[in-house]
């Protein structure tokens, strides 16, 4: 023989404490973790996308305002007659814009070239950058001047190691973009104030890349002189292949590392700001609250196991004692008594079980002739007129049985009738049976179409004796949580009331579906001749009737009503004279359990 495992109830209930504390600790951890990863994760792309679009309109205005500075030189060195007045022109830009060292002009020669009409340089701004104006002119042989014509404005790195950070912007005339200008600006600054701007973040990696990648701006001085290239940066890459797109993020694994990436156009000289962010540092308060809320939790742990060992015990030990007073009682001495210690729930029972002991006995007589009775009850309520036409069948087959008795034929005939009628005899019995044993309290959840099934399967037999044709329409309807006993009774009566609408030949149908505020449906609707409406108004009033006396109490729909009622549902009814009738049972699906508002009868 097997044994099973004994557990104390003490290690059962540190058992589930612990269960229960640990789950609820992993379910808050889970969601806090979650939560705030989900939080931060939004934060840190909304402020890694903020921080590129606010460096790349810094970046623009920066552009912009010596563009416009060098276009403005531009159109008047032009028109100027004489090197002089070039040359004030240029003082003036000079003044205006502290960053620029040198100034050219160039006007296009009927070859196809470029001729240089003026040159200007500030040689006392070169020297903080260790250069000379021969340093500048070797610049031109060592990155070749971009030439204006493809865009108003365009921008190059052309730094100098070891300590010349130097941007070069080419400025053409408004409106020539695809077309051979009249003349260019060329302006050389040193890009010092806003490699400051760039180095101003901790946290975050700011740079500025042209249309090649190649670095125009970053915090790394080293990067901007050398002009290294950052294609191999993911959120570069994906900025250059999106160029539709003026914004974006992106994260990726660079050198082991988690890292998102944010970038922004400047919308001048096709330069392209990207702010990178390592993902550690962006979810390292997450991981603090990991670290916090574990230690947390087993302080908590063991605290409430302490605690639920030393309340288990002075819980059972009154339970033990019960339950060896239990075993005197079903070994017969019903004279056994329990005094357990406490002004409590525990001291009541034990009060309690020494009267139940007393009077055990006599109930158990009382209990068995109240279940024989009510079984009796139970059979006789819904079987009789049921299995009345069977029998009258097998008595009238009997009889001809008698009548044939020299025609062998005949005989075998009326004995396979009367074998058929009681094989429907027995099946009527049976499905009472069944209906009988369920508990008509107990709400448990059930598919609506088996609820409807089983009560149309009650009375499907009685139907077909009084030559009724019932249809069950079984549509797409919800879990409900219902007692079955109480519908099937309510499916029951309204059945029973279609049948005797309308009568042999007449046609009942049960219908089930969905509402679309959740709740269930089970129409019944038969082709009667309808209710009146004056009767229709009071059809659910308690100890109303239509019928003829002794054929109905008027109790049935009032029940029914009070019945779906209780369980949070209503009963409609649709009718007029000569239409037919139609009831619908509403119910509460399992989404619209918890609503305290049945839908409204309009009975």
């Amino acid at each position: 023989m097997k044994l099973a495992l004994r557990i104390p109830i003490r290690i059962k209930l540190l058992l589930l404490m612990g269960g229960l504390l640990l789950a609820a600790m992993a379910t808050y951890l889970a969601l806090a973790v979650t939560l705030i990863n989900a939080d931060r994760r939004a934060y840190t792309y909304d402020l890694s996308q903020r921080l590129a679009t606010t460096l790349a309109e810094q970046v623009r205005a920066n552009i912009d305002n010596n563009a416009e500075l060098l276009r403005f030189f531009g159109g008047l060195s032009v028109e100027a007659k004489q090197e002089v007045e070039r040359a004030r022109f240029a003082d003036q830009l000079f003044a205006a814009s502290p960053a620029l060292l040198r100034v050219r002009l160039y006007v296009p020669t009927e070859r196809g070239d470029s001729k240089l009409l003026g040159e200007f340089v500030r040689a006392e701004r070169l020297t903080p950058l260790e250069l000379s104006p021969t340093d500048l002119d070797d610049l031109d042989k060592l990155a070749p001047l971009m030439m204006a014509g493809g865009e108003p404005v365009m921008v190059s790195n052309r730094s100098l190691p070891p300590s010349a950070p130097i941007m070069t912007l080419t400025i053409s005339p408004p409106g020539t973009a695809g077309h051979r200008p009249p003349w260019f600006v060329v302006g050389d600054l040193t890009s010092r104030e806003l490699l400051r701007m760039f180095s101003a973040s901790q946290v975050f990696n700011a740079f500025v890349v042209d249309a090649n990648g190649d670095v125009v701006l970053h915090p790394d001085a080293e990067q901007v002189l050398n002009r290294v290239s950052m294609l191999g940066t993911p959120a570069v890459a994906r900025s250059l292949a999106q160029q539709a797109a003026p914004k974006g993020a992106v994260e990726y694994d660079l050198e082991g590392h988690g890292r998102l990436g944010a970038w922004a156009r400047a919308e001048v000289g096709r330069l392209t700001v990207v702010a990178e962010l390592d993902r550690d540092a962006a979810y390292a308060t997450t991981r603090r609250l990991v670290r916090l809320s574990l230690l947390f939790g087993v302080g908590i742990l063991l605290g409430a196991l302490l605690l639920s060992l030393v309340f288990a015990r002075l819980l059972t030990q009154p339970i033990q004692q019960l339950s060896a007073a239990t075993a005197e009682l079903a070994r017969g001495n019903y004279r056994v008594s329990f005094e357990a210690r406490g002004n409590d729930e525990i001291g009541d029972l034990a009060h309690d079980f020494a009267r139940m002991a007393k009077e055990i006995r006599e109930a158990q007589a009382k209990l068995i002739q109240s279940e024989k009775m009510a079984a009796f009850g139970q059979l006789g309520a819904g079987m009789s007129h049921e299995v009345k036409n069977p029998l009258a069948s097998i008595r009238g087959f009997a009889q001809l049985g008698k009548r044939f008795k020299d025609d062998p034929k005949q005989q075998q005939e009326s004995l396979d009738m009367i074998e058929r009628e009681t094989d429907r005899c027995l099946e009527i019995i049976q499905s009472f049976l069944s209906f009988a044993r369920q508990d008509v309290g107990k709400r448990t959840p059930l598919l609506l179409n088996d609820v409807v099934a089983k009560g149309v399967r009650l009375i499907a037999h009685q139907m077909s004796t009084g030559r009724v044709r019932l249809t069950p329409i079984y549509g797409d309807a919800p879990i409900v949580e219902v007692s079955l006993g109480q519908i099937q009774q309510v499916l029951l009566n309204l059945l029973l009331n279609a049948m005797q609408a309308v009568g042999a030949g007449g046609q009942v149908w049960v219908t089930t579906r969905t509402l679309d505020d959740g709740f269930a449906e089970i129409e019944i609707k038969d082709n009667g001749p309808g209710i009146p409406a004056e009767v229709r108004t009071r059809l659910f009033e308690p100890f109303f009737t239509t019928k003829p006396p002794g054929q109905g109490t008027g109790l049935g729909l009032s029940l029914s009503r009070e019945l779906v009622r209780a369980h949070q549902g209503d009963i409609v009814v649709e009718s007029e004279p000569g239409q037919g009738a139609c009831f619908k049972v509403r119910l509460p699906g399992k989404r619209a359990a918890s609503s305290p508002t049945p839908p409204t009868s309009n009975a």
